[in-house]
């Protein structure tokens, strides 16, 4: 860091150590640009236990409060916390537009609050958040919450930054099929609307109900109602997963980015079904399809079976999965649950798995599956997460 006048590298050191003021001035260096500062945070270890949960949606609906709330519960089951903010960015200075706002009234030892301005960046987010996140993660925080100023559609984009999703209404900002129309509410992980003390807002959240097959909290951070509850779920949605692979050291500026090699063709398509015999009896019956292959998959708690025309038991376009849950935890499972029945994943066959993976990490994409895991019928496969694929959950397939 050849411009770095508050200590260099040992700065850096400092944060690994849980040095809250060496965490703020590291931050200041990165958001400052100061050469090397951000690859020397991306260079830190990613304590597994520190995840990232997002808050997004429309300005004006309560985030910075839930945040502050949804804070105070996390310190109460997991200790360190952090909340990164990022804000509009002012057009005469630059800097977080409301970043000198209270943000909580808790225990501050407990909680690092920090804003930053988009500065342009994509849906909102400037290029310095995934280096400032790992110097929170670095420090030691358990939970993070990245919340972001809610610049409308492109929101999503925040979703490929986090463990979880988590996104935010309220009341009088139209009515749930507007809001689902911009399809961040398809994609967050958990929904909620917020400023329940307003009229209209259990009619908004039993509207998004019938919309989505997943839960809706109706919360007031305000008045601390429902936030609890919402803090507990998503503990257990995160105990259910496993953390992010994230990727280190970005590429140099002005690099090329590698590029993975193109997929073969499409294998097949998936569907989560409650029952697979039915579901396999409704498919022969409306085109005709046959039943290929069943593998029962214990690593994903799943029985996979797989549909054809009659007489092509491996299409040029692609089988048909069903996934019927074998385990009440099973990803299928907690995937009905939320969503029921319906598109799971589309896979597509690669030449090399293990290749494609690294180069797909290190343009920044967020995998499920880091390593390849033995998929149905002993096949090598990997999961990318939706948020970097458009709101779908995509398995790569190892040929």
């Amino acid at each position: 860091m050849t411009s770095d006048p508050d200590g260099g590298a040992a700065l850096f050191h400092g944060v690994a150590a849980g040095d809250r003021r060496a965490l703020g001035r590291a931050i200041t260096l990165v958001e400052g640009g100061v050469q090397g500062a951000r690859q020397a945070a991306l260079a830190l270890d990613w304590p597994d236990r520190a995840r990232v949960i997002a808050l997004t949606g429309p300005p004006g609906v309560g985030k910075s409060e839930l945040a502050n709330r949804l804070a105070a519960y996390f310190v109460g089951q997991n200790g360190r916390v952090a909340v990164l903010a990022v804000d509009p960015s002012s057009p005469r200075t630059g800097g977080a537009l409301l970043g000198d706002r209270v943000r909580f009234t808790g225990d501050l030892d407990a909680v690092f609050f920090r804003s930053m301005a988009a500065r342009g960046g994509e849906a909102g987010l400037a290029p310095e958040v995934p280096a400032v996140l790992r110097l929170l993660a670095a420090s030691g925080s358990e939970r993070i919450l990245l919340e972001t100023a809610g610049v409308g559609q492109g929101d999503d984009a925040v979703l490929g930054l986090a463990d979880l999703g988590v996104a935010v209404t309220a009341a009088g900002l139209g009515d749930a099929v507007q809001a689902a129309k911009a399809g961040l509410f398809e994609v967050a992980d958990l929904l909620v609307v917020n400023q329940a003390d307003r009229p209209g807002a259990e009619a908004m959240a039993a509207s998004f109900r019938t919309l989505r097959s997943g839960p809706v909290f109706l919360t007031s951070a305000l008045e601390g109602t429902g936030v609890e509850e919402l803090g507990a779920a998503v503990e257990r949605e995160l105990g259910a997963r496993p953390p992010v692979a994230r990727s280190g050291v970005a590429e140099g500026e002005g690099m090329e980015p590698r590029r993975p090699r193109p997929a073969i063709r499409l294998h097949h398509v998936g569907i989560a079904v409650r029952d697979g015999g039915g579901a396999a009896e409704l498919w022969r019956s409306l085109l005709g399809l046959r039943e290929t292959a069943r593998y029962r998959v214990e690593e994903f708690g799943v029985l996979a079976l797989f549909l054809a025309p009659e007489g092509e038991p491996a299409p040029a376009g692609g089988l048909l999965e069903l996934l019927e849950p074998t385990a009440a935890d099973s990803p299928v499972a907690r995937h009905l649950e939320r969503r029921g029945q319906g598109l799971h994943h589309v896979c597509f066959e690669v030449e090399d798995l293990h290749r494609t993976l690294k180069d797909l990490e290190a343009r920044g994409v967020r995998l499920v599956d880091r390593e390849p895991r033995e998929g149905a019928g002993g096949h090598l496969v990997a999961f990318i997460h939706p948020a970097s694929a458009g709101g779908v959950l995509l398995e790569l397939k190892q040929v």
